[in-house]
């Protein structure tokens, strides 16, 4: 009894604390995009491997942007977080690339969407001053990236799997990668990606609010052929 009132206490906290950041997070947000907005970096002709399209036209599932949106961008902004301009290494861990299609709710592309993708390092912690997680920091990692879709409405990144980490002593976070999708005639979309496979999955909190068929929309696998890739197509609502 007393264990169940403590986890309740400690996820109200969690959830009270989440929504501050949300707060804060949506003001920098929108100064970001005032900024960036005629600037997109568009994704590297290279990485776009035709991406399957996508039949099922269901909205994404939204989830909170969680605490750790970056206070500051890094001076790199672009789709590639394995690697900054003023450092010598590449970041630590398994390198893998997530490519994908954004789309309406009527499975039209969108073209010309900003997509924000932000997450742990390989040892499972964020570049954030309230992160009190106890694991090293990778200096050569960027935690933060940016993407225009293109006119088929495909993006990619090319990043590392983050590691899980401890919400609270009662629970640890699966390996996910946070996404936000800007597009002016669509409203905006947060929500996160996991990785099929993980244990944790199966544990996780926001992962087990969603039904089985929201779940199935967020969790992708990776598969090796050339290089370690997934595919994680997002639905926006149209306006």
């Amino acid at each position: 009894m007393y264990i169940k009132q403590q986890e309740r206490v400690s996820l109200e906290w969690l959830n009270v604390r989440a929504e501050k950041m949300e707060n804060k997070f949506s003001r920098q947000r929108r100064n970001f995009l005032k900024k960036h907005l005629f600037l997109g970096t568009f994704v590297a002709a290279e990485w776009l491997l035709p991406s399957q399209s996508y039949s099922n036209c269901n909205l994404t599932p939204r989830e909170s942007a969680g605490p750790f949106y970056p206070l500051n961008y890094p001076s790199d902004q672009d789709n590639d977080l394995t690697y900054l301009k003023d450092k010598s290494k590449k970041a630590n861990g398994e390198i893998i690339y997530i490519n994908g299609i954004v789309q309406d709710d009527n499975c039209q592309p969108i073209s010309k969407a900003i997509i924000e993708i932000w997450q742990a390092c390989a040892t499972g912690r964020y570049n954030h001053p309230e992160d009190r997680n106890p694991a090293e920091l990778d200096p050569n990692f960027q935690y933060w990236g940016k993407a225009v879709t293109n006119v088929h409405g495909e993006y990619r990144f090319k990043t590392i799997k983050p590691g899980s980490y401890p919400a609270s002593w009662f629970w640890t976070r699966p390996p996910h990668i946070h996404f936000t999708v800007r597009s002016s005639k669509h409203s905006e979309l947060t929500t996160q990606m996991y990785f099929s496979g993980e244990p944790l999955n199966n544990k996780d909190r926001l992962l087990q609010n969603f039904s089985k068929k929201e779940r199935e929309k967020c969790i992708v696998s990776f598969y090796k052929k050339k290089q370690q890739s997934g595919q994680f197509n997002l639905t926006l609502k149209r306006q």
